[in-house]
């Protein structure tokens, strides 16, 4: 009987395998698309995706996809596929002016942060994000906020004339050198096509001067409901909702002789296309050979694996040029090679390398002939081993994680699936598809990727050099000498290097012991003291599935080093993480660690030293290895911290002074004042950078396991955990000392100082940054005031210096509130609040007077409606803030550091609850009573005041 269940058991087995070998063979067969969405379409050609989703839980995103983008505008029309996405915010059918921002605000959905949305050449795509589903007739809105942007916009005269100050800010905003790269490259890149002179910001001229109809035409003829779709996602009844998507959505009318949306083709060139552009504030030569194809949008098995085939050959390349670049003298500082999107329709295989100053020639030479080296011999059974384990860990992790997937992921996944034409699989499939596809791809597949796509034809040289260097660039007829040299080449196979020895640990550790143990109820968490003198401190969580953290903490810091120990300093707190870990380099240890998801990290700051760790459940026991490893084995490089110290002086010998470098020295010059401790990063700098005193300070900071507290908080039980802690954290050493931070003097200058600083750069732009602080006594309520009262702030700018001026895209807003470690006492904190725009250098100094007046008028009036849309937001978003891992790690720290306990009520919730307008204005008198000042505007060198 045993022998015939055994049998039976064989023939099972045997076919389950034979049936999960066969399971994907026909691969021109569709991807299926996930069930679980509602999925549809309507009469007037409208699609529609709906899913119910609980993470996060009671809350959905909504999405509309407009297959619509500044392709399809006419010269006339340069801008208005941009504008008309802003217009979306300007008024509705059902929302008239600003009342749709203002509803979604009520509710506790942020404009610009929750609500948003994007131009692009091909597509517009609008998202309302985390609203609370509780109320039914919040979700209704929302389907009326997607059914309005739709087909009915208000499009108004007065809101139009308003909106073309704010978008020319934005374009203004987004002037520099990027800007100027594509205005050269552009026309010879996309060659002479639509792309070449379609930016979705526009034409600043079309802006400010199209009629009305122009504006309203474009509305009419593209945004229809058979280039639309929309997409709703999240804790939700479906039924309910496809219901009312199909009543809202189905009485729009199919526009009549609908204008056809084309493909956009880009003209083949048989010789290839060059430009060699230079700029100011280009650091560092770099070639790049771009080969265009045209790729199908289609939907089958086939095409899906050749993503993945795809994928893996890029990774292989940026691993194998990743390690090329870590070697001596090699001529160049990073390369690439790989297939990656262009625009719709057409993707590009592209080499790519930044050089070295005056080898940019050798340095493109050095990148193409890695590549003909794959061609010729391929890559390594190491090399694809390794990732094809990396890539296994991978795919097993994202289904353990399956279920933890956000309605905004999905919601993004609609969008592509949408403008693509292609499906969102589910989870199984994915899992199975990814991991067939992985044991059947071949080396011989791998090798011959590349050369499908390195054709005579549709190629373009882009050459990008510092303006003004001394130095020889490449042609176009030396590029493709180069290219044709390395295809006659007869070049050595790759031979990697791979350690003798794979074990991590160069010694098995001891060992130590937990000598005590607490609990601590409010947090669920328990405290093990070791026998080392370290506090470790432990909580389950698995809100991130499969996911364990770890943050070890002493105080200290570069506060208790001298200004002459600055520089090395420094360079512990950069370099050492260069070198690897323990036996092996920066180039061996990624291979010592194939097939293990753990990493760690370490920090030195001003005031604490930390080492962090990451790891699946499985690889925790790696992960305290090499936390052990950060103290007990720290590796140290002298040839490696040479050659990074050469780079880096051969990096400020040729220093590329832009708009921002300029001024953010300028503004560090100011804050600063004087202070000794802040030294400029130049040779003189880097020449007091000591190796050994490196390696010491390293050393002194990382040395002391009794000066740690470790907080590890993640999916791993108590009983897996006690004895990895016991064995490695157990084992650091103990040199039984308690160190804190040192108090040094406060440079800040006090008072008001007004600055106008003029820099060079090439745009019109001008910067406007007020930035107050104070110092006073701690109070947990006064830091939830300081918050709120930037909030109101934000919401106040955006309506007088945006909407109603016109002066800028966008007001930053940023308060800060924190012990400071200068004031030496935890009793005391600093706050601050910085406010930043840019604008035309000629409403500079006006439109810096609407910053004070708002600062005048908040201490005299707050108003409840805009005290309720920041306090329902703030709830909003605590509602789920304890349902995190990061939470609970935050929340430990908070304790040990402050005695704060982030979990109680009286931390967040009952100040929420219990906050009044009052209680605004005065903590904003108070604050910018005492607050010191610096005002500063920030104007082109050439500017005339």
């Amino acid at each position: 009987m045993r022998n015939i269940i055994l049998y039976i058991a064989g023939l099972l087995l045997f076919s389950n395998q034979l049936h999960a070998q066969l399971r994907y063979n026909d691969l021109t067969q569709e991807v299926p698309f996930d069930k679980s969405f509602r999925k549809g379409v309507l009469p007037n050609g409208l699609t529609y995706f709906i899913r119910h989703n609980k993470v996060p839980k009671e809350r959905a995103s909504y999405y509309i996809i407009q297959n619509v983008g500044s392709v399809l505008e006419t010269d006339e029309q340069s801008g208005l596929a941009h504008f008309l996405e802003h217009m979306a915010f300007n008024g509705t059918s059902t929302f008239p002016g600003n009342s749709m921002v203002d509803f979604l605000a009520r509710h506790g959905v942020k404009f610009g942060k929750e609500v948003n949305a994007y131009t692009s050449y091909n597509e517009t795509v609008y998202n309302i994000s985390k609203v609370p589903t509780i109320d039914r007739k919040v979700v209704d809105s929302c389907l009326l906020i997607l059914r309005d942007w739709c087909n009915e916009l208000s499009l108004t005269e007065k809101e139009i004339d308003a909106e073309r100050g704010i978008i020319q800010e934005e374009w203004r905003s987004r002037l520099g050198l990027g800007t100027r790269l594509s205005e050269k490259i552009d026309p010879i890149r996309y060659n002479g096509s639509k792309y070449a002179v379609r930016p979705p910001i526009g034409s600043m001229d079309v802006v400010r001067n199209f009629d009305y109809a122009s504006l309203r035409s474009f509305y009419h003829d593209w945004y229809r409901t058979d280039l639309q779709a929309v997409a709703i996602v999240g804790d939700i009844d479906v039924d309910a909702v496809e219901q009312r998507v199909i009543e809202l959505f189905s009485v729009i009318p199919a526009v009549e002789n609908p204008k056809e949306r084309g493909f956009v083709t880009i003209p083949d060139n048989k010789d290839p296309l060059y430009v060699f552009a230079t700029d100011k504030e280009i650091k560092n030569t770099s070639v790049t050979l771009s080969i265009k194809h045209k790729v199908t949008s289609g939907n089958t098995l086939a095409e899906l694996r050749e993503k993945h085939i795809n994928s893996f050959f890029n990774s292989l390349m940026i691993n194998r040029l990743r390690e090329a670049a870590m070697e001596k003298n090699v001529p160049f500082l990073k390369g690439s090679v790989g297939n990656t999107s262009f625009v719709q329709g057409y993707d590009v295989f592209k080499v790519s390398v930044s050089a070295k100053p005056g080898r940019s020639l050798e340095a493109f030479e050095a990148v193409y002939d890695e590549l003909q080296r794959v061609i010729l011999h391929g890559f390594t059974q190491g090399e694809w081993d390794r990732l094809k384990t990396n890539s296994l860990m991978n795919i097993e992790d994202k289904y353990k994680k399956r279920n933890n997937i956000s309605s905004e992921g999905y919601a993004k996944a609609v969008k592509d699936a949408y403008l693509q034409g292609t499906s969102i699989p589910d989870s199984e499939f994915t899992y199975h598809f990814s991991k067939e596809v992985l044991s059947t791809v071949s080396l011989e597949e791998l090798q011959a990727y590349a050369s499908k796509y390195l054709s005579s034809e549709n190629r373009f040289y882009l050459v990008t050099a510092p303006e003004g260097r001394e130095e020889t660039y490449p042609g176009v007829e030396e590029l493709e000498s180069i290219v044709h040299k390395a295809t006659t080449k007869n070049l050595d196979p790759y031979v990697e290097q791979v350690p003798t020895d794979m074990e991590l640990l160069s010694k098995e550790p001891e060992g130590g012991a937990i000598v005590s143990e607490r609990s601590l109820d409010n947090f669920k968490a328990t405290e093990w003291k070791l026998s080392n003198g370290a506090t470790v401190v432990y909580r389950y969580a698995a809100y991130q599935k499969n996911n364990v953290s770890l943050q070890a903490i002493s105080n200290g810091g570069g506060s208790l080093y001298g200004v002459d120990d600055i520089p090395s300093f420094a360079g512990a707190a950069e370099y050492v993480k260069r070198y690897g870990l323990g036996a092996f380099n920066a180039t061996d240890l990624p291979k010592v660690l194939t097939g293990k998801s753990a990493s760690t990290a370490y920090s030195l700051g001003d005031y604490t030293e930390s080492v962090n760790g990451s790891s699946t459940t499985k690889d925790i026991e790696t992960m305290l290895q090499m936390v052990y490893m950060r103290f007990e084995e720290p590796r140290f490089d002298e040839e490696m911290h040479e050659d990074l110290i050469e780079r880096l002086k051969e990096s400020v010998a040729n220093k590329v002074v832009t708009p921002k470098s300029a001024l953010n020295e300028k503004y560090g010059e100011i804050v600063n004042n004087g202070d000794p401790r802040k030294l400029p990063f130049d040779q003189d700098y880097l020449e007091k950078i000591s190796y050994d005193r490196v390696m010491e300070i390293y050393q002194e900071r990382f040395t002391d396991a009794s000066d740690f507290i470790f907080y590890i908080v993640g999916d791993v039980s108590k009983e897996v955990l006690r004895p990895l802690v016991e064995k490695y954290l157990g084992s650091i050493r103990d040199l039984d000392r308690q160190e804190s931070w040192v108090a040094h003097a406060d440079y800040y200058p006090s008072g008001k100082h007004e600055y106008a600083i003029k820099i060079p750069m090439e745009q019109p732009k001008a910067t406007v940054l007020v930035k107050l602080r104070e110092l006073r006594d701690y109070s947990r309520e006064d830091v939830i005031y300081h918050s709120i009262m930037g909030a109101i702030l934000n919401m106040r700018y955006k309506e007088s210096i945006r909407e109603k001026e016109g002066g800028t895209y966008g007001v930053s807003v940023q308060t800060q509130s924190g012990r400071n470690p200068k004031l030496n006492a935890s009793k005391q904190m600093e706050q601050g609040m910085n406010i930043s725009f840019s604008c035309d250098p000629e409403k500079a100094s006006y439109l810096k007077t609407l910053v004070y007046n708002e600062l005048d008028l908040i201490q005299q009036k707050v108003s409840e409606s805009d005290l309720e849309k920041v306090v329902t937001n703030l709830k909003k978003d605590n509602e789920h803030r304890t349902r995190s891992n990061g939470f609970w790690m935050n929340a430990l720290q908070s304790y040990y550091t402050t005695g704060e306990d982030m979990s109680a009520p009286a931390y967040l919730e009952d100040i929420l609850s219990q906050v009044t307008t009052k209680d605004i204005r005065k903590a904003a008198k108070r604050f910018l009573k005492n607050a010191d000042i610096l005002d500063i505007i920030f104007y082109p060198e050439d500017f005339q005041e």
